[in-house]
């Protein structure tokens, strides 16, 4: 009995391994071999040495544009700080001018007012000159 179990387990152990290197030689397979003649070998390498050329010019380019970006971003700041400031002064000149406009109106009715006073004096001395000149005369 000893010596079945022990071969059931041997025969079970070789089974398994075998199974394990079926299994790990169909999963491994070989690389396709291809053939090409030297002229399409050369357009290959060709085409490959034009699409680095590309990609090259394509970096350059795209460097460039990088950089003329970050250059109108700077400008834009710049502009937008420009706009803010100028905002700024125009709102001080704005309230200056609603300052001297409001005096500018407040020497106007002050310049009416004595307008007025005048008229009222010049009418009153030519009332009372009138008076005088009549009385002088009826006299």
């Amino acid at each position: 009995m000893w010596t079945v179990r022990k071969s059931k387990k041997s025969l079970f152990a070789l089974l398994f391994v075998c199974l394990l290197w079926l299994a790990t030689g169909s999963s491994s397979q070989a690389e396709m071999m291809y053939r090409i003649s030297d002229s399409e070998l050369t357009q290959l390498e060709t085409s490959l040495t034009q699409l680095e050329k590309n990609n090259e010019t394509k970096q350059k380019l795209l460097t460039e544009q990088k950089k003329q970006l970050t250059e109108a971003n700077q400008q834009l700041e710049t502009v937008k700080s420009q706009l803010t400031e100028s905002k700024k002064l125009n709102a001080q000149a704005q309230k200056s001018l609603e300052t001297v406009n409001q005096s500018l109106q407040a020497l106007e009715a002050e310049a009416k007012r004595k307008i007025k006073t005048k008229t009222r004096q010049r009418n009153l001395w030519i009332g009372v000159s009138t008076a005088l000149l009549y009385a002088y005369i009826k006299k």
